[in-house]
């Protein structure tokens, strides 16, 4: 500790008025500090606003391409869907016996696998 000597004795108020300057410093010191805790604070929440919004925003965009991707392939599959159906009548209206045949076939064989037992 430092003291401070005159004529080799101790000033006692020399001493008094440095501790209070330490003290004073030291709450200087501990506002400056929580200053700089609350500015980091806010830049961190700032930041992570700021982050939380631009995921949302990537997150929106991904979901509305998802979407109109299946809206395109929905369009798509049902356009396939009924080009094989227009083909399909179209095959069964050129070969209609071929057709009836087919049928009966198919049925036979559904009822067959119904009614087998294991």
């Amino acid at each position: 500790m430092a003291q401070a000597r005159s004529n080799g004795k101790t000033d006692v108020n020399d001493v008094t008025a440095q501790i209070d300057t330490i003290k004073n410093d030291i709450a200087a010191l501990t506002a400056l500090m929580s200053d700089l805790a609350q500015d980091k604070k806010e830049e961190a929440k700032e930041r992570a606003a700021n982050t939380a919004a631009s995921l949302k925003s990537s997150a929106a965009q991904k979901v509305d391409a998802a979407h109109a991707k299946a809206v395109e392939t929905g369009e798509r599959v049902r356009t396939d869907a009924e080009a094989a159906y227009y083909k399909a009548e179209e095959t069964v209206r050129q070969q209609p016996a071929m057709a009836v045949g087919i049928a009966a076939g198919i049925g036979f064989l559904v009822g067959m696998m119904a009614t087998r037992r294991s």
